[in-house]
């Protein structure tokens, strides 16, 4: 029984200590912590308005970098089919943008502007919301609350353990 305990413990900290990383990072990212890579995106475009709870998954967007370049691919392109008589004209310029998760968006029209945080682990773009930064604060208490119960349950492993069990000799002085 109190091998059970301590094993519960012990997975109940670790368990906990996870859960409180991944609510720091989750903040940080929708934050928009110092040391991540951070943009404002432009020309948002949300093909799916499905809101959940006032955020769309979903949506692409370009960076001044990217809109700079399509306005020139595009001015290219009305230059190059002034001249469509020659058959040299390659295939037509697609737009760059990137794609972005949970952006705030109210279900009718897609926002103006949208800053995000690169992760550094899979490379999503991230939008700053206080959704993102809500599920990290859950997550943060959630792994505080298991890391608070398992430092308990060990404690009461920890107490009986130091108890030992009653001998015969003790039994029958009584």
């Amino acid at each position: 029984m109190r091998v059970r305990g301590f094993v519960a413990g012990c997975g109940l900290v670790v368990a906990g200590l996870l859960l409180l990383v991944l609510g720091a990072a989750t903040i940080a990212v929708g934050t928009g912590a110092p040391g991540l890579e951070t943009r404002t995106f432009g020309r948002i475009s949300c093909s799916s308005v499905t809101t959940r709870s006032g955020v769309v998954w979903h949506c692409s967007g370009e960076s001044p970098e990217q809109a700079r370049a399509n306005d020139e691919a595009e001015r290219q392109a009305e230059y190059d089919a002034l001249r469509a008589h020659r058959e040299s004209m390659g295939p037509p310029h697609r737009r760059q943008h990137t794609d972005l998760r949970f952006v705030p968006h109210d279900g009718q029209r897609d926002p103006g502007r949208v800053t995000a945080s690169r992760l550094p682990v899979n490379g999503w773009w991230i939008a700053h919301s206080g959704n993102v930064v809500a599920t990290g604060v859950l997550l943060t208490l959630a792994g505080g609350g298991a890391a608070g119960w398992g430092g308990y349950r060990l404690r009461g492993a920890r107490r009986m353990a130091g108890r030992r069990p009653p001998t015969a000799e003790g039994a029958g002085a009584a």
